[in-house]
């Protein structure tokens, strides 16, 4: 299995990518704008396809990469569903699984440095975020924090799971960048040997100072999903009105989300099921009704996904197909559910 860490030294921020092993799927961790390059080129030496990029929390210290690296690769941008960020193409909830090629990690919310933070587990590894540093955690004094949450978060869940977990946080402050839970159980400063009080005492009276950062940071970090529409022309973007007129027998509706998205907020009626996880290679063959439509240029295709961000990724890549009766639903389905658009529990796999 391939676990790279890189550290971002202005904000002392850990990154990780992680896949199955060489030339697979892979996803990355807090990607940090100015670190895409290092990325990229990681990611091509090892022949990895990014196909989904995460951040543990919205962040304060510095400016996600999440919409860079969406751009550059068309991968699916993903948080949790507490988030501020204005458009991902994937909400998780505590409890989800994020799969890729041969890999998958469990979402855990754990609240507390921010009301949005979540850490990423796999049996033996565990992605902490804020949620837990090497004998340290994050703050908890800004973003909606609760030092009362984050000690729920860490006695209650983090710290439940095997102490021979492997530790991979989300800043690294003293040149450590892993440890265990058993050894953070017992050695953490702030945790070992404290009551909830005596920890929340802690974490109340630490009076830093807020992040160089966070007043550039957080609007550009709220604002990450903006402008995925930027090159699609005005007549290939739908509303919900434009979509309900549009969709028709003859019309071919995609559904761009997974099956375990469908199974649980349900669907539009009449869409064939056709994850982004598999875009490509459903282009790529020409056997696939997909790809036949596309050659045919004889029917209206409209796509859509959970809130419009990777139908219009989808779009992009073919927008070159010479194909002009393809579109997509701008605020997919949750637009459509919100503005009252009629759902079914389920669909077919086109």
């Amino acid at each position: 299995m391939i676990i790279k860490q890189f550290i971002n030294k202005k904000s002392s921020t850990l990154t990780y990518i992680l896949a199955k092993s060489r030339g697979n799927e892979a996803l990355i961790i807090d990607p940090v704008f100015e670190e895409i390059d290092v990325y990229l080129e990681f990611l091509g030496a090892n022949e990895l396809r990014l196909m989904k990029a995460m951040d543990t929390h919205l962040h304060a210290d510095h400016i996600t990469g999440l919409g860079k690296i969406r751009n550059i690769t068309r991968c699916m941008t993903l948080a949790g569903e507490q988030t501020k960020m204005e458009i991902v193409s994937q909400l998780i909830a505590d409890g989800d699984d994020i799969t890729i090629q041969g890999l998958s990690l469990k979402a855990i919310y754990t609240p507390g440095h921010t009301s949005d933070s979540y850490c990423f587990y796999m049996p033996g590894f565990i992605f902490t975020g804020d949620t837990l540093f090497i004998r340290g955690n994050g703050r908890t004094d800004f973003q909606n924090g609760s030092s009362a949450d984050l000690h729920d978060s860490l006695h209650n869940k983090v710290f439940t799971l095997p102490e021979d977990t492997v530790v991979y946080p989300g800043h690294d402050y003293k040149g450590e960048n892993m440890s265990t839970l058993g050894q953070e159980k017992r050695e953490n400063p702030r945790y070992a040997d404290h009551t909830k009080a005596e920890f929340i005492q802690i974490m109340d009276n630490l009076n830093l100072p807020n992040p160089k950062l966070m007043d550039i940071a957080l609007p550009v970090n709220i604002k990450t999903g903006s402008g995925i529409n930027d090159g699609i022309p005005p007549e290939n973007i739908l509303d919900f009105e434009q979509a309900q007129v549009a969709i028709n027998d003859h019309t071919l509706l995609i559904d761009l989300r997974e099956a375990k998205e469908i199974e649980k907020s349900g669907a539009i009626p009449g869409a064939k099921h056709m994850p982004y996880q598999q875009f490509d290679a459903f282009l790529a063959d020409t056997n696939h009704p997909f790809a036949k439509a596309l050659s045919d240029n004889q029917q209206t295709i409209i796509l859509y996904c959970a809130h419009g961000e990777r139908s219009a990724l989808a779009l992009k890549a073919l927008l070159d197909k010479e194909n002009h009766s393809i579109s997509h639903i701008k605020l997919g389905f949750s637009g459509w559910k919100k503005s009252g658009g009629d759902t079914c529990s389920s669909i077919d796999t086109l």
